[in-house]
Parts: C-alpha cells; structure tokens; sequence
C-alpha cells in the first residue's frame, strides 16, 4: 500500500535523504508495539483499520520528523492476508536504527510482538515477507540486501543493534527472525572479489602459508583451491569443502566487520561448518 493509498498527509514534507539501492546491505525488524483494541491485538481486520494506524505512525514520532520511521510497515491482517505500506519508501534513509539508517531498510510489524499472543497466521506471512524481500533483491535493484547479516538469520532484530536498548522486535517475532529467508542458496554462498582477495591474504599468512600464488587476483582459481584443500587437510575437514560468505556485524561507530569463514559440508551433514581466518574493516 503507498503511502498516497494509506492517505499520507501531503503538507508535511516525507522525511530522509535519498540513498542508491546497491547501499542497502541489511534489514532490520522492528515492532511499534501499537496493538489493536480488540481480543486479537496483533491482528488487523480491515484496510481501513491499517490507514487509521498508518496516519497515525506519521505523526506518532516528532523527535524523529513528523514521518513515518520506518521505510515499510507491516500488518498481519486477521484473514490471513499480510498487508505492507510504505513508510519512507525504499529509496529513503530512515529514522529506525541507530547507526543503520542509511545501510538498512527497515521493516516494523505493526503490534506488540513481546507481550502479546502472535497472529494466527504469522509463519506464513513471514514466508510472505521473505518472498517480497526477494523480489526487492532479485528484481529491484536491491542486490547487497543481506549482504550483513547474523550467521543465524538473515535479517537482523532491533535488539542486535549494539547502540539499541530494547526488546524490539519482541520475544515472538526476534525467535522466529531465521524463518525470513530470501537469498538464493547459490547467491548465500557466492563471494565479490574484495572478499576473495581477503580469504588468499588469509591463506597466505597461514604458519606456514599455503597459498602460493604470486599475487593476489581475487580470482578463485588452482592456487586457491590448492590451498583450500591443504588448509583442510591441516585441520582434519574432508576434503569438500567450499570457500562461504563472509559475515558481518556493526561496530559502535557504524563500520561494518567482515569475519571471513572457510565453510564445508559433507554428504552426510547438510550443516555447515564455519572456521575464522580473519577480520578486517571494510571502508
């Protein structure tokens, strides 16, 4: 739903700066902790039930500019059907996460999802938003979406942001944040070339170093799979292993950290199993 669907108040001017889509490389979930009045606080029964609440979020918060915080807005509408509206949009910094305005798209549930009972059919919207996350990476430009990440999910909760004190997103959406899936496996496996220039230094400084190649090329090549496969043989891993994405976590003052893993998988073991070689402060 747009926001001149939702009835956005055109005299107060839309908040936040312009921001290119391929500087999203995370989500963070939120909740407004905003219920309905009703036996069924977390589920919204009609569309004009989530205009009322939409007009009301732009206003809600003076402190952060009389807009909407978030970029999108989502309900779990009590039919079963998962309604998103635009806040900021999706070309728009927001004013939802410290540190991660510029970097995140934000998504808040509208409800309280720490103390109240979770929507009947909350699983499958969450496979609804996973799906619409997909989209946005796959056929929106949005390309680096999820490129920072935990290694347990792939969106981030309000709470794990370090400046954030706060439950938020609640206990029931933040043990169920890992079920909001949507990077392609082959893509959740796939490096750039800054990061497989990072993996050869690490193999290269190796006592003693295992990657012999004369320089650093980025391309993942003999030499780096020679070395993969010592680098296995050193620690005891079969010999099938592949080199993974890197994961990342933010630093007090907004830089990302890269931890750089070696990643395997036998046939007998759909797990993965991740080995450090390093970090490094991407810029």
């Amino acid at each position: 739903m747009s926001r001149s669907q939702w009835g956005a108040a055109t005299r107060l001017r839309r908040r936040g700066y312009r921001i290119g889509s391929l500087r999203r490389t995370e989500v963070f979930i939120h909740h407004t902790v905003t219920i309905d009045n009703d036996p069924t606080p977390n589920e919204w029964e009609t569309v004009n039930e989530v205009r009322e609440r939409m007009q009301h979020l732009q206003r809600a918060r003076p402190d952060l500019g009389l807009d909407v915080p978030y970029n999108y807005v989502a309900f779990c509408m009590r039919d079963g059907e998962f309604l998103i509206c635009e806040g900021r949009g999706i070309d728009r910094t927001g004013a939802h996460t410290k540190h991660h305005n510029r970097s995140a798209l934000g998504i808040a549930f509208q409800g309280d999802f720490e103390n109240e009972p979770a929507p009947m059919h909350l699983d499958a919207q969450l496979s609804a938003i996973a799906l619409w996350l997909r989209q946005l990476r796959n056929s929106h430009g949005l390309s680096n979406l999820g490129q920072s990440r935990p290694d347990w999910a792939q969106v981030w909760g309000h709470r794990d942001a370090q400046a954030a004190q706060t439950v938020c997103p609640g206990r029931i959406l933040y043990d169920r944040l890992d079920r909001i899936r949507f990077i392609d496996e082959e893509d959740d496996i796939a490096m750039d070339k800054p990061t497989w220039k990072f993996v050869q230094r690490a193999l290269q400084k190796l006592d003693p170093p295992l990657y012999a190649g004369r320089r650093i090329d980025a391309l993942p090549g003999g030499y780096t799979g020679i070395a993969a496969r010592a680098f296995e043989r050193r620690i005891g891993l079969e010999p099938r292993g592949v080199i993974g994405m890197l994961m990342t976590r933010a630093l007090p003052f907004g830089l990302p950290v890269a931890s750089c893993c070696l990643r395997w998988q036998s046939e007998n073991d759909t797990r993965w199993r991740r080995l450090r070689i390093g970090a490094i402060v991407c810029v």
